[in-house]
């Protein structure tokens, strides 16, 4: 069989792994957050004061007290006050909601992938492969063949670090192999690990020739199309 796949129990590792994706990095300042909140409700009271104040005034002269203000004046600054405080607060509160519904939308899934405590294990039996030399680094893909429909699209990963450093991508010698296990969560089809086994497979690196290869944001994604059909578009085929 070309691809089993199995669910099975997820590592304490790669749950650790998953939980961790979203929450890396140094945590927002309070400071910052407190003087952020200070200009706002700053700025929303003074602006609340000169409106409340020119309101005041207009009501002050219909009633034949123009210049006369008393107690008015000290509900005036209150009122400013008070309410500046509520619109800071709860631009805050609106801006936090945010944040944290982008990141449920973005990193919900891991998160979620965690809690389940399962994984897909793909085991793979390929039965050749196809090469590809990403056009602005020169860093190379792997297309392996599954069936007559699907490939597994596999970065190499000696290739990217050789370009990091300032080498030449294509002194690589990883290669893969006829077979391979990869683990994946289900929901955020995140690929934890890919192991592979067997003997050596190798191919002629084509060019990537842009729209017409997948894409190749997804290392470990699936791609559905026919074998002969990606060797014409590799080839350049018209």
């Amino acid at each position: 069989m070309a691809l089993r796949i199995e669910r099975v129990a997820m590592q304490a590792r790669e749950r650790e792994r998953l939980y961790a994706t979203g929450r890396a990095g140094p945590a927002p300042s309070r400071l910052a957050g407190f003087l952020d909140w200070l200009g706002n409700a700053s700025l929303a009271a003074l602006l609340l004061l000169f409106a409340f104040a020119a309101a005041a005034a207009v009501w002050l002269r219909l009633i034949g007290r123009s210049g006369q203000a008393g107690p008015e004046l000290v509900w005036i600054v209150v009122a400013a006050l008070a309410l500046g405080t509520v619109w800071a607060s709860a631009r805050a509160g609106w801006r936090a909601r945010d944040v944290r519904l982008r990141r449920e939308r973005v990193f919900g899934p891991s998160w979620r992938d965690a809690e389940a405590g399962e994984v897909e294990e793909e085991h793979y039996d390929f039965l050749e492969a196809a090469s590809v030399r990403e056009a602005e680094t020169g860093t190379l893909i792997h297309l392996l063949r599954v069936d007559e429909r699907r490939c597994l699209v596999v970065f190499d990963e000696e290739s990217f670090r050789l370009v990091e450093q300032g080498g030449d991508p294509a002194a690589t010698q990883w290669r893969p192999r006829t077979r391979a296990v990869l683990r994946r969560a289900p929901r955020s089809r995140r690929v934890l690990s890919l192991r592979f086994g067997g003997e050596a497979l190798t191919s002629e690196p084509s060019q990537a020739l842009g729209w017409a290869t997948p894409g190749w944001e997804w290392d470990g994604k699936i791609w559905e199309l026919e074998w002969p059909e990606i060797a014409r578009r590799l080839a350049g085929a018209d």
